[in-house]
C-alpha cells in the first residue's frame, strides 16, 4: 500500500518536471521565431539584391547594345529593359530609382537607388524600411569606322523637290549634319582615329583632284590599247602631252577603267596596262557648219552656240581642224576629229576661250564638279572643318554615272591603290573597322544618244562607239545602242559593284531622292539590308535621313 502510494507521488512529480520544460520551450520559442524570421529577411533581402543586380546587368547590356549615344536615350532603353527583367519580382521600381548613362572609356553605367524591400518581421520593432542600391557597368565593343559619303552631284540636283528647295543645297546641310554626328563621337571616342570620312562628288565621271598628274603608278597619260581599245585620235597620245602643247591644264577627271576593273578595287599595276587609270580627255569635234549629214543633202552637223537646239549637234568644238571634209559621212566626220596637228602648240593662241577657262567646252567638258576628299580622321575640329568645306563646294553638273561614283567611293576606303587609305581589313587593326559607303542619287544612269557620228557625249567610258562600256553579257555598246541599252550596262556595272563591295565587307546605305522604280529597286538591291535604303520624296527630308544614317553609323561603331 504504502509503495503505491510514492509510485504515484513520484509519478505526479514527473508530470510536473514536463510541465516545466515545456513552460520553458514555450519561452523559448519566442527568440527563436524571431531569429528565424530575421533569418529569412536576410535571406529574402540577399535573393531580391541578386535578382535586382541581375535584372540591372542585362538593362544596362540591353542599352550598351543599342543605339543610344546621349545620357537621355540611354536612359530610356535601360528603364525599359529594367522594367522588363523586374516583372513578376514583387519589388517596387520606380523610373527614379535607375540610371543609365555614359561613362568612361566607352562605357555604360546603370545604377539603382534606394529600392524598397519591406521586411516581415523586423517591422516589429523597427518602422524603417530595408533600401538596397546596384550599379554595373558594361564595356561598349568598338569598332572603328571608314565612311565613304559617294554623292550624286549631277545637273538634275540642282533643280527643287516638294518644299521648294534645290536638292544640291539640301545634300550639303544634311551631309554636313551627319558629318558633325560622327565627328562628335569620334571626339568622345578614346582611340585617336575612330572616325575617317571621305568624300565623293560624281557625275558622269569622278575628279579625283589635279594634284595627282604625276602618279605614274597608277595614272597613264596615254591610253593603254590593252583592255581600253582604241583610243579617238589617229594614234594614241599622251593627254598630258597634249594639254600642255595648248597651254592648257587637267581639271582632275578620270575615266572609268575597263571591266572587269571597273567594278573591283584591284590596285592598278603597270604590268597590266588595262588595271591603269587614265586622264579624262574630251576631244575637239568638227568646226560648225563643215561636214555633211549625208552626200546628198545640204544639211550639215551645227553647233549650239551658232544655231539653238539643232537636229544634228556638234556638242564639244573648241578648236579649228584645219582640214577639209572629205570621203563619207563616217569619215569626213572622223577627218576633222582625230587629226593629231590641231593639238599642237601652234594652235595654242586658237583655242577657245571657254575651253580655257570653264568646263561647258574644251578637254575637260564635263569635268565641273569637285574633286573628292580622300578618307580624313575627323577627331579634331579643323579635320572635321575640312571635310564640311568641300561638301560646300559641291555644284550640280552633269549626267549620272553611279558605277563610277561607288567605284570610287570604294577605293577611298581600300587598302589598295591609287591611295591605300583604309586599313587592311586581315589585320588586327581592320577586324575592328568597320568601311561604309552611304550613296546618294536622284536619278537613272545616263548615256544619251546624239545624232552624229559619235552618238554621245564624251563621258568616263569615252565615246560609246569606241565600246569601253559593256552589258550584262559581256557585250561591248557600239554607236547603235539605244539610251535604254546603255543606261541597263551602267545599272548592271553598278550591281556589279555593290555586289563585289560588300561581299569585300563593305556596309551599303543608299538613298534615292525622287527616284523613279527603276532606280529604286537597284539602290534596294545595293543597301546592305533593305532598312538601309532610304525613299526620299522632299528635298527637306535629307537631314532627318542622314541624321538617322549617323545614328545607325554610330551603332556599326559601338557594337558587333
Amino acid at each position: 500500500m504504502l509503495m503505491t502510494m510514492w509510485k504515484r507521488l513520484a509519478a505526479r512529480l514527473r508530470d510536473d518536471e514536463r510541465g516545466a520544460i515545456a513552460v520553458q520551450f514555450a519561452l523559448l520559442m519566442i527568440p527563436i521565431a524571431i531569429l528565424t524570421f530575421g533569418l529569412i529577411d536576410l535571406s529574402r533581402t540577399s535573393v531580391q539584391k541578386r535578382q535586382l543586380q541581375d535584372a540591372l546587368d542585362a538593362a544596362t547590356l540591353m542599352a550598351a547594345r543599342s543605339t543610344a549615344t546621349t545620357d537621355a536615350a540611354l536612359d530610356t532603353v535601360g528603364d525599359a529593359a529594367l522594367a522588363t527583367e523586374m516583372a513578376g519580382l514583387g519589388v517596387p521600381l520606380t523610373r527614379a530609382n535607375s540610371t543609365f548613362a555614359l561613362g568612361p572609356n566607352n562605357t555604360v553605367v546603370g545604377a539603382i537607388q534606394n529600392v524598397t524591400i519591406k521586411p516581415i518581421i523586423s517591422n516589429l520593432w523597427s518602422s524603417g524600411d530595408t533600401h538596397v542600391a546596384a550599379g554595373s557597368t558594361v564595356m561598349r565593343s568598338v569598332n572603328k569606322l571608314e565612311v565613304a559619303l559617294v554623292l550624286d552631284n549631277t545637273g538634275s540636283m540642282g533643280s527643287t523637290l516638294g518644299s521648294g528647295t534645290k536638292k544640291i543645297d539640301a545634300l550639303i546641310d544634311a551631309s554636313k549634319s551627319l558629318v558633325d554626328v560622327l565627328a562628335a563621337a569620334a571626339a568622345r571616342a578614346t582611340e585617336t582615329d575612330a572616325v575617317k570620312i571621305s568624300v565623293v562628288p560624281f557625275s558622269m565621271t569622278v575628279n579625283v583632284g589635279s594634284t595627282y598628274q604625276n602618279q605614274t603608278s597608277w595614272l597613264a597619260g596615254k591610253m593603254p590599247t590593252t583592255g581600253y581599245g582604241a583610243d579617238v585620235f589617229a594614234t594614241n597620245q599622251n593627254r598630258f602631252t597634249l594639254l600642255s602643247n595648248l597651254g592648257l591644264t587637267w581639271a582632275g577627271c578620270v575615266e572609268s577603267r575597263p571591266a572587269p576593273y571597273d567594278v573591283t578595287d584591284d590596285a592598278p599595276n603597270t604590268s597590266a596596262p588595262a588595271s591603269m587609270f587614265v586622264p579624262f580627255f574630251a576631244p575637239d569635234e568638227p568646226d560648225d557648219n563643215t561636214v555633211g549629214v549625208n552626200q546628198s543633202s545640204t544639211n550639215r552637223y551645227r553647233d549650239a552656240r551658232t544655231v539653238s537646239n539643232p537636229g544634228n549637234p556638234i556638242m564639244n568644238n573648241w578648236l579649228p581642224d584645219g582640214v577639209s571634209p572629205s570621203g563619207t559621212l563616217a569619215t569626213a566626220w572622223a577627218t576633222r576629229s582625230t587629226p593629231i596637228a590641231k593639238y599642237g602648240a601652234s594652235n595654242k593662241s586658237k583655242v577657245l576661250s571657254q575651253a580655257k577657262t570653264g568646263t561647258t567646252y574644251g578637254p575637260n567638258a564635263g569635268c565641273g564638279l569637285t574633286s573628292l576628299m580622300r578618307l580624313t580622321n575627323v577627331r579634331a575640329t579643323t579635320q572635321r572643318d575640312a571635310v564640311k568645306t568641300k561638301l560646300g563646294q559641291m555644284i550640280a553638273n552633269g549626267n549620272t554615272n553611279v558605277a563610277m561614283g561607288l567605284a570610287w567611293g570604294w577605293h577611298t576606303l581600300s587598302n589598295n591603290a591609287p591611295f591605300a587609305d583604309g586599313v587592311n581589313p586581315t589585320t588586327t587593326d581592320g577586324k575592328k573597322t568597320t568601311k561604309v559607303i552611304v550613296l546618294l542619287t536622284d536619278g537613272d544612269n545616263t548615256n544619251d544618244t546624239y545624232a552624229n557620228p559619235n552618238n554621245s557625249i564624251y563621258t568616263g567610258y569615252g565615246y560609246i562607239a569606241q565600246g569601253r562600256l559593256k552589258n550584262a553579257s559581256g557585250t561591248a555598246l557600239t554607236a547603235g545602242s539605244t539610251a535604254t541599252n546603255r543606261r541597263d550596262a551602267i545599272d548592271y556595272r553598278e550591281k556589279l559593284l555593290c555586289e563585289n563591295a560588300k561581299a569585300e565587307g563593305v556596309v551599303i546605305y543608299a538613298i534615292g531622292v525622287g527616284v523613279s522604280s527603276h532606280s529604286k529597286a537597284i539602290l534596294q538591291a545595293c543597301a546592305t539590308k533593305l532598312d538601309m535604303y532610304y525613299d526620299v520624296n522632299d528635298a527637306d527630308e535629307l537631314t532627318s535621313v542622314f541624321n538617322t544614317i549617323a545614328g545607325s553609323i554610330q551603332n556599326l561603331r559601338i557594337t558587333k
